[in-house]
């Protein structure tokens, strides 16, 4: 199987870095010979090159942009020849180009139907997007719900700095972009009630002076850590004594899976996402979205209840290998792709 994966962002958000985990994931396929097209993004290069994958960049320059990007993305397609394109987030299915291939564009949130008007098929990654999807259109034949994978492949991860964390103090960890959705400030307001903890905040956004400012008016910045945009995920949860995923909005959280494949606790507001893949105290720890106390409450069960947390780190990681590990959802990929295919072939016989 020829496959190509279009990828036209320079963002690092949680969709830009399951894409390089999954074109990782298929470098492992001998049966598969794939490609990659991004835009030039020295970052985002230097990860998928230590990681063999095999890809082409388009210019970002003012004058490659404008004169050369539209001209380089129909040649890569057209040189390749691929059996199966997937388009990644709205950009690359709105310009995917014409081909045999069978194009499959992959959602990881409530987007714009429009944007996927070239796809044959859909995948979206979470129960509550398929219905998203069929409301706005799309056949229930023509939707296939595959999830995400936990697994960090270790040829992704950039090793930087970790910061000095006083003595005696047990660590929490919070992944994602300083927005509202994302309910960084509810774990700062909970601090205060979870003593002896350092809080390490991975990730970049509009909200990051906003943010240092609650923690300073709260007394607790000298225990709030801003690490910033981080490619060295494994390490942070290897450090991690909690994860503290607070969002108020998430359709799946990729959180969640990398904490059951790291087996860290996880402590987790009741958003879409998570809702539907922890159940409490089984596997995780939920509380109301936007509830500081009992996310404060929540944490410090974490941090206290040794034989719980046991129970349910060991429950998060036989949920993982059951339905949610790198083999599973690669293995799920690759059978509808093989569906997919076989049946253009029939269509031109």
């Amino acid at each position: 199987m020829k496959l190509m994966q279009i990828l036209l962002s320079q963002s690092e958000a949680g969709a830009e870095t399951y894409f390089e985990k999954v074109a990782y994931a298929f470098t492992k396929d001998e049966s598969i010979q794939q490609r990659l097209i991004i835009e030039a993004q020295p970052t985002r290069e230097n990860r998928l090159q230590s990681a063999g994958v095999d890809f082409r960049t388009l210019p970002m320059d003012r004058f490659g942009k404008l004169f050369l990007y539209n001209h380089f993305l129909k040649r890569y397609v057209s040189d390749f020849d691929p059996d199966l394109i997937v388009t990644w987030v709205n950009r690359a299915s709105r310009k995917c180009p014409k081909s045999r291939a069978v194009v499959v564009g992959r959602l990881g949130g409530y987007y714009d139907i429009n944007n996927y008007r070239k796809c044959d098929h859909l995948i979206v990654n979470a129960p509550d997007l398929v219905r998203h999807v069929v409301d706005n259109g799309w056949s229930q034949d023509d939707v296939s719900m595959i999830s995400n994978f936990g697994e960090l492949p270790e040829p992704l991860n950039v090793i930087e700095p970790i910061p000095s964390i006083p003595e005696g103090h047990r660590i929490l960890l919070t992944l994602g972009r300083l927005h509202p959705k994302k309910a960084q400030d509810v774990l700062i307001k909970a601090l205060p009630k979870i003593p002896d903890t350092t809080l390490l905040i991975a990730g970049e956004g509009e909200l990051q002076e906003e943010l240092q400012a609650l923690a300073q008016s709260l007394g607790v910045s000298d225990r709030v850590y801003f690490l910033g945009l981080r490619k060295d995920v494994r390490k942070l949860f290897d450090l991690a004594d909690v994860c503290v995923f607070p969002s108020r909005f998430e359709p799946l959280g990729n959180v969640v899976l990398e904490a059951w494949a790291t087996k860290t606790p996880l402590v987790a507001a009741a958003s879409q996402g998570p809702a539907w893949l922890i159940e409490h105290e089984k596997n995780g720890l939920l509380f109301e979205i936007d509830n500081v106390g009992q996310c404060a409450e929540q944490v410090n069960r974490a941090l206290s209840d040794h034989d719980l947390v046991k129970g349910m780190v060991e429950q998060g990681s036989l949920e993982f290998e059951k339905s949610f590990s790198m083999n599973v959802i690669i293995s799920q990929y690759r059978q509808l792709f093989d569906q997919l295919i076989n049946k253009k072939m029939e269509s031109r016989t």
